[in-house]
């Protein structure tokens, strides 16, 4: 039976500086999220271009990743988050200059954009699997939920501003804002140390070391069928949030600032659901029965949301597609987080980042192209039944594996 301690990992004050000062960036960074689609489409009014822009930013998590996740395993976790959120300011500081110069092209979008995701191929994995350190292994879940919602709250906050911002002075300055934000986390892990001790950890050479955690990922049968779950999803579900300017713009005729409470009606359900599962102490057997109902939720809501045509209910449906969508993330990355031996988490979750966020590449171009001919709605629509269709699969294959296991528990009985 779940139990209502979950809060209590914040009392671990290196873990509360952390996730404050995170929170107070991830703002920054919605606000950038929000302002950088809403240029694009400004500039180039194709839905395409949004999808080749969400590429670009994930295409590089497919090359980098695993390398992210090796020297997440080798070196300092929270000296290697440091220097990524260092380059990451200097990111936006760049888009910022550029866009209030005047001299911003589309290009220069999507190719800043590619940086940052190059950044991430290193910053995620690593961040994912400080957190064991900075609250230990038995409050991990309790962790990431709360860590999901900072994101989301954040979500919330930070387009809303975004929209507003956009609307009065323009996204140059929401970039700015964001280089701003940066400041806090890095502040932060400047200051702060992992309270819970780490194994040592291996030292192989780069290509080996990868091999190691594929392997290691391939062979576990109860991580595996998660992460191809999360493959899925991801391809063809999530990017829904990168077409939000489309769907605000060319279907439900939304002004920016309506364009930001849109995302910010995601982040609403998110966080909300991300807070109630947070206050929980939930185990292994309850997030794997959980898990498939959350992407059915998930899949139900964006397909519902795929049909709106007005604002309001479109507002709504974005709040339960949060709901469902956070509930799925933790679901998945608690799964594997207490599953895996911490000596091979990093490369783990490097894996985890590759199929959630990787993949999202190939995702992004084909509901681009989806849009382009048959319109947006098509697209997301399209997305949702696939993967409506991959949990009905993991469910019928956790339940074949489940009758042989009671078999056998009550022969022994």
């Amino acid at each position: 039976m779940p139990r209502l301690d979950g809060y209590g990992v914040l009392r671990q004050r290196a873990y509360r500086r952390f996730w404050i000062g995170q929170w107070i960036s991830l703002i920054g960074t919605w606000m950038q999220t929000a302002a950088q689609g809403w240029l694009l489409i400004q500039l180039t009014g194709s839905p395409f271009m949004l999808g080749l822009l969400g590429a670009a930013a994930s295409a590089p998590l497919l090359v980098f990743v695993l390398l992210g996740g090796v020297a997440s395993d080798r070196v300092n976790r929270r000296r290697l988050i440091l220097f990524t959120q260092m380059l990451s300011l200097v990111q936006a500081l760049t888009l910022a200059l550029l866009t209030l110069g005047g001299h911003i092209q589309p290009w220069q979008v999507i190719g800043l954009a590619a940086v940052l995701g190059t950044i991430n191929a290193f910053d995620v994995p690593a961040r994912q699997a400080f957190v064991v350190e900075l609250v230990g292994p038995e409050s991990v879940g309790n962790a990431i939920a709360l860590n999901s919602s900072a994101f989301n709250i954040a979500r919330v906050i930070g387009p809303a501003l975004g929209g507003l911002i956009v609307a009065a002075v323009g996204e140059g300055y929401c970039f700015l804002l964001n280089a701003v934000s940066y400041i806090a986390v890095i502040w932060t892990l400047a200051t702060i140390r992992p309270a819970f001790a780490v194994p040592a950890r291996p030292h192989a050479e780069g290509l080996t070391a990868i091999a190691d955690g594929l392997r290691y990922v391939w062979r576990h049968d109860a991580i595996r069928p998660i992460l191809l779950l999360v493959g899925v999803i991801s391809s063809v579900g999530v990017p829904y949030r990168n077409f939000l300017p489309a769907m605000a713009r060319t279907v439900l005729g939304a002004n920016a600032w309506q364009y930001g409470l849109l995302i910010a009606a995601a982040g609403v359900g998110a966080s909300s659901g991300g807070l109630v599962l947070a206050a929980f102490r939930v185990g292994r057997d309850a997030y794997r029965r959980l898990l498939p109902i959350t992407v059915m939720v998930f899949s139900i809501m964006l397909l519902l949301y795929s049909a709106m045509r007005s604002f309001w209910p479109a507002l709504g449906m974005l709040t339960l597609v949060g709901v469902g969508g956070i509930l799925y993330f933790n679901s998945t990355n608690s799964l594997i987080q207490l599953q895996v031996e911490d000596r091979y988490r990093g490369r783990v979750m490097s894996v985890y980042t590759l199929m959630h966020q990787g993949t999202a590449t190939f995702g992004n171009l084909l509901l681009g192209v989806v849009a382009a001919q048959w319109g947006t709605p098509w697209a997301l629509a399209s997305g949702a039944l696939v993967c409506l269709i991959a949990a009905s699969a993991f469910m019928v294959r956790a339940r074949a594996e489940a009758v042989p296991a009671l078999a056998a528990g009550t022969a022994t009985d």
